[in-house]
């Protein structure tokens, strides 16, 4: 089903899920505050489940800078058109035997019809690929609505069950091919085409125990991941205060919960690529260990990290040589800049990052992304149906 969709015109994603796990208490979100430019908090504000950041800042597919970019102004629809803007490609002439059983499947389909035939949105060629920065102002700007407007409270669907044709008909006059390729040139011609930029989404998972078991659900090979460690301590320094941890019979150190971590994500992710998913080590708390002991500190820390993985199975995962030690709470910190380009080599490497997507999700994506400005935050089933039958997905 993937080749046949593919077939009909796709676009290279840039997107990357960056996954900050760790033990509690380490600066695991004051340090994604930090990449994405946000204010350093002060005090501990401990994260509840997973705290998700995005829009916030991306890389130039082109000259692989990081960008910040300003929440006042991002808009996750813009988001949808800038991905297929930048790489459009053409849709590929089918085999003759797929011609065959696209002719059958219309013969014998009631709703096979050419209006419902999904075409390139956009009508960009791969020779003509033009990217926009992130975020745009072409759409309705979220910073301009009230609180209010941007929180629903949970409430009964009003939508009355249709047939699947109906539902069809309802969604081609939401979001109809015209309607798509006019708000895309409503973009090019706003001029704000000048960058190609690929999106950062950090995930900021919460370190406590009572957590541990649905982070699961969210992990993916499709992400990088970033184990973060406090390196004011010892790795094998008793954490205090711990009543439930990773490997109840060991003493709980920092070491047990990097262990846990590492055994946690190439457990729960898929095995696709050989030494993907990528874990990237980072130490943090360096502005509490004095300045002639930092590079003393970083060296018997990281030997640490290399003596307890030295005969993991899943070695070639692990990103230990970079030997980052950050104080997350000072920006002007130069190996904030260490750890970026490390995150940005990692990406470029990712074979999931650029790979080619199906245009046939675009209507769908913009649809969500419209609900999403609109402040829905719940779709019931009836919903779900509803927006699938846009596309030829199923």
């Amino acid at each position: 089903m993937l080749n046949r969709l593919t077939g009909k015109g796709t676009y290279e994603s840039f997107d990357m899920r960056c996954m900050v796990t760790g033990q509690f208490a380490v600066g695991k979100s004051t340090l994604v505050k930090l990449l994405v430019g946000d204010l350093i908090p002060e005090g501990r504000h401990p994260t509840d489940g997973i705290s998700l950041l995005e829009g916030r800042c991306g890389l130039d597919v082109q000259t692989r800078e990081w960008i910040l970019i300003n929440p006042e102004t991002y808009n996750a629809m813009d988001v949808v058109y800038n991905k297929v803007l930048m790489t459009s490609r053409e849709e590929k002439e089918p085999h003759p035997k797929e011609k065959l059983d696209q002719q059958q499947a219309s013969d014998t389909s009631p709703s096979g019809s050419k209006d419902d035939e999904m075409d390139n949105p956009g009508v960009l060629q791969q020779s003509q690929a033009i990217a926009l920065p992130l975020p745009l102002n072409t759409s309705v700007n979220l910073s301009n609505q009230s609180p209010a407007a941007l929180t629903l409270s949970p409430q009964a669907s009003s939508i009355v069950p249709l047939s699947r044709q109906q539902l069809k008909q309802k969604m081609k006059a939401k979001m109809t091919k015209d309607e798509i390729r006019r708000k895309m040139e409503k973009v090019l011609k706003s001029g704000k085409y000048k960058m190609k930029v690929g999106r950062l989404i950090f995930w900021d998972f919460g370190g406590q125990y009572v957590y541990y078991t649905t982070h699961q659900t969210f992990m993916t090979y499709r992400a990088l991941f970033i184990v973060v460690f406090d390196g004011s301590k010892g790795l094998h320094e008793q954490v205090p205060d711990v009543l439930c941890f990773p490997g109840q019979h060991m003493t709980p150190t920092p070491a047990v919960f990097l262990q846990h971590w590492v055994n946690c994500i190439l457990t729960y992710c898929k095995a696709v690529y050989t030494g993907i998913p990528k874990i990237l080590f980072v130490a943090t708390h360096k502005d509490k260990v004095p300045t002639v002991d930092i590079e003393t500190r970083r060296a018997e820390l990281y030997s640490g990290v290399e003596e307890l993985f030295k005969d993991h199975e899943g070695r070639e995962h692990l990103v230990i040589d970079n030997q980052i030690f950050v104080n997350a709470t000072d920006n002007r910190d130069p190996e904030i800049d260490v750890l970026k380009k490390a995150i940005t080599d990692l990406t470029f490497q990712h074979p999931c990052w650029g790979e080619a997507m199906p245009n046939a999700s675009v209507p769908l994506e913009l649809e969500i992304a419209n609900l999403v400005a609109k402040g829905k935050q719940v779709l019931s089933f009836s919903e779900v149906e509803e927006l699938n039958s846009i596309s030829k997905v199923s």
